[in-house]
This record gives structure tokens, sequence and C-alpha cells, in this order.
């Protein structure tokens, strides 16, 4: 097999050609034969051609480390296209690190977030507690505590009070007593002085019990009970904060859980997405075959732009196909692309003369097979032809062969340049007759099919007359 031409000079043209010649001036016309031709151009292609597609799915970064030469003859398992692998290793390392540190970050997190689940009901738990004691408590002393404590109050005036009044009382006897003997002895004084030094105690003990009454009754208590109602308010505006704060608390916890999940997944997901790249970094022959740079495109080599970029050391676009394969082995096809003017005077099945460049041997027999309905980018179709090609003489992937399909014949006929043609205003048409006085007239004719410079003439027109043709 011969090496591929590039794929610029395979793009294949669509031609009308004849042998006529062009007119100007005055023509006799003349009966003679008359031919339509179509001549265009196919090339010969694979029928299966690998190509190497690039579709990575997150590395964007392909710097070409070694190419095949265009044209280059491969074995199978050898390298065709590579492309540096350093940074796409390094990549690959610093997402696998950071998708374990996420890992051991979630894992932490999860936990976190179930302890803090039960925080939440022991805390919950505690400050509705506290409330309840801090109520009762407050309750406690309001209904009987502080009375317990004003009747104590009471009970402790009263006892020092009556000590007060004992001491008086003994003195008092004490003095009458030692009165009646009209005579006080050393022992008897002492004892007045004593029970007069208790008097002024139990005097001095009202007096204090009366300084802590008061400020029981009038500060202690009050204070205690302001105490308590602040403790109860707080205690309950604790509980209320806990019960709507703590289940936010763990709601965000979860929210930021989910969030770190997310997002681990979504590197996991990378991480599986940049390994599978990995193979995208190197492709080797899959069968012996030449190396032809660009894709099939269809009925076409892509090539394009491609010149630019298939060089070892550039990076080269995606998503396209930058290296086809071509088996040593591959059967061929024979495609086309024609105007849409030919495409319809195309008909499957109809014999059609291919001229192969250099062929030692006969011209294969050659038919129209499938004719594309629609047109492509360009304007032109598809058209798939069949070919017997002779034994041994099949052509290499890539030649050019010429294919003339003979649209019409006649054997005798008359015909005059397209320009000598005038179309009339009744949608015929006419041309400009030279006659015997060299005057001239407009003769209306009928014309034919065209072999794009002539057209045949069916009424109208006799041999001999003079047409003029315009400059």
């Amino acid at each position: 097999m011969a090496l591929i031409p590039h794929p610029m000079i395979t793009r294949i043209p669509v031609l009308v050609l004849s042998a006529a010649p062009l007119f100007a001036g005055e023509l006799t016309v003349e009966s003679a034969p008359f031919r339509v031709e179509h001549r265009f151009q196919a090339t010969v292609l694979p029928v299966e051609a690998p190509g190497f597609e690039l579709k990575p799915e997150t590395w964007s970064s392909f710097v070409i480390e070694t190419l095949a030469d265009h044209g280059a003859p491969v074995k199978k398992g050898e390298v065709i296209i590579a492309f540096e692998k350093e940074a796409y290793e390094r990549r690959l390392e610093d997402l696998g690190r950071s998708v374990t540190s996420k890992e051991i970050a979630v894992a932490r997190q999860q936990l976190e977030v179930k302890k803090l689940g039960e925080e939440h009901e022991i805390a919950l738990e505690a400050a509705k507690r506290a409330k309840e004691t801090a109520a009762e408590d407050l309750e406690y002393f309001k209904t009987i505590g502080r009375p317990a404590e004003e009747a104590q109050v009471e009970q402790s005036l009263k006892r020092a009070r009556f000590g007060v009044e004992s001491a008086e009382e003994e003195l008092k006897q004490l003095k009458q007593m030692y009165e009646a003997d009209d005579l006080t002895e050393d022992t008897e004084e002492i004892i007045l002085k004593r029970q007069q030094l208790s008097v002024e105690m139990e005097k001095f003990q009202l007096s204090e019990a009366q300084r802590g009454a008061k400020r029981t009754l009038e500060t202690v208590l009050p204070r205690r009970l302001e105490a308590l109602e602040r403790a109860a308010a707080e205690a309950s505006i604790a509980f209320d904060k806990t019960s709507q704060n703590l289940p936010r608390a763990l709601e965000e916890a979860k929210i930021a859980l989910k969030g770190a999940e997310a997002e681990l997944e979504r590197e996991k997901l990378e991480l599986e997405r940049l390994k599978k790249d990995g193979a995208l970094l190197e492709w080797k022959a899959p069968v012996d075959g030449i190396c032809f740079h660009g894709g099939l495109d269809g009925d076409t080599w892509d090539y394009g732009d491609l010149s630019k970029y298939l060089k070892v050391g550039t990076a080269v676009p995606v998503r396209r196909t930058l290296v086809t394969l071509v088996p040593g082995d591959a059967p061929v096809r024979l495609s086309a692309r024609v105007d849409a003017a030919v495409a319809d005077s195309l008909k499957t099945g109809e014999a059609i003369t291919l001229k192969v460049p250099g062929a030692g041997g006969s011209d294969p027999a050659g038919t129209i097979g499938k004719v594309e309905a629609f047109p492509g980018p360009d304007g032109k179709l598809t058209a798939t032809l069949k070919a017997e090609w002779p034994e041994g003489e099949t052509p290499d992937v890539g030649t050019s062969v010429e294919c003339i399909r003979v649209a019409y014949t006649h054997p005798e006929c008359l015909a005059v340049p397209e320009k000598a043609l005038v179309a009339t205003a009744d949608g015929g048409w006419s041309v400009e007759l030279k006659l015997a006085d060299g005057k001239t007239e407009s003769r209306p004719v009928k014309r034919g099919p065209t072999d794009g410079k002539r057209v045949q003439i069916r009424e109208g027109l006799e041999p001999g007359q003079v047409v003029v043709v315009p400059e």
C-alpha cells in the first residue's frame, strides 16, 4: 500500500467537462454528435480506519511527546502518539492526597454529628431540669421558705424579749429577797452584779436579734427572692435557647457534613475520570498499518488546522481525531462529493466509467451506489460508488479516481453555445439568426440538454443557418 496523500490534496472536486470549444461572433449551425458528461473525482477510502479521538473527561493539557510521521508504516503495538505525563501524574497524585484528606475530614465530621446529636439530648435534658429546679426553688421559697424564715425571726425576737424579761424579773426578785434581810452580804452582792450583767447581756442579745431580724426581713429575704426569680428566669431563657439552638447547630453540622460529603464525591469522581484519561496519554497501533495525521470524517480526511498542532512539544486541541491508522489489508471503498445538480442525475445501479491514474491494466467497471439525500455544509452530497477492481490492481487508499458518467448522447443534432440563447417573455428561448441580406431576426427555439457549454436545439433551427453569438 502506498503512502496516503495529504488530506488537502484528496479533497474531492466536482467538474463538468466538455470537449466543445468556446464560441464568439457568428456560428454556422451544423449537425454533429452531441454528448453530455458529468466528470467528478472520487477518493479510495478504507472501509474501516481506527482513529485516535482525543475526548478526555477532565484532563485538558495534552502536549505531544512522540508522534509517528504522516504516512509512516507502523507495526501492531508500536506507539503512534504519546503525550507528556509529568503534569498529569503530579495532578493525579495531588488529587489522590486531597481525596484521602477529605475522607478523613468527612469521617471526623460524621462522628462529630453523631456525638452532637447525643450531646443535644443530654444538654436539653439538663437545661430542662435546671429550669424546673429553679422554678421549684422559687415556688418553695415563696410558699414555705420565706414564711418559715420570717417565723424563725419572730421566734428569735420573742426568745430575746423573754430572755430580757426573765433576767430583769430574776434581778428584781433577788433584790427584794436581799433587801428583806436588812443586810447584804458580799456573796449576795456578787450574785446581784452577776444577774445585772445577765440582764444587760439579754438586752444586748435582744438588740442584736432585732437588728438581725430587720436585715433578714428587709434585705436578706427580698434579695434571696430576687436571686431565685432571676435564676428561674435565666434557667427558662437557657432552656429556650438550648431547645432552639441545639437543633439548629445539629442541622448546621448535618448541612456542613452533606456539603463535605458532596465535595468528596465530586473529587472522587474527578479522580476516577482523571485515571480514565490516563489511557489517552498513549495510543498504540491495534494492527499493522499506515499512520495518517487527521481523521476520516465520513468521506473526507479531516485535517484542517491540525498541521499547526501535530508537532512534538505542542499542545493539541481536544474533541478531535488526531491520527488514524489505515490497516495494511483494509478493504477499500470509493466515495465522491458531488454538486447537487450532478447528484440529482445519478441513479443507483447506473454504469459509470472510472479512470485510475497510473493503472497498468484496463479501467475498472463502476456503478452508482447510494447517493445522500441532503447536502453537507459545503453544499455537496456524498455518492458511494461500486467498483470491480481487476485482480491485483486495487488502488491504494487515498488515490483520486476520475469518474465519468455519460448523461446523454445524440448521434446527430444541432447545438449552439449557451450564451447564444436569450430568454423570452413567454418563458421560452430564442436565438439571433443572421439572414441572407445581412440583417438579423429573433428566432424562437426549443432547447434540449446542455453539456455545460453547448445546448442542443430540438426545434427552430436548420443546418447551415448562421447564429449570432454575443461576445
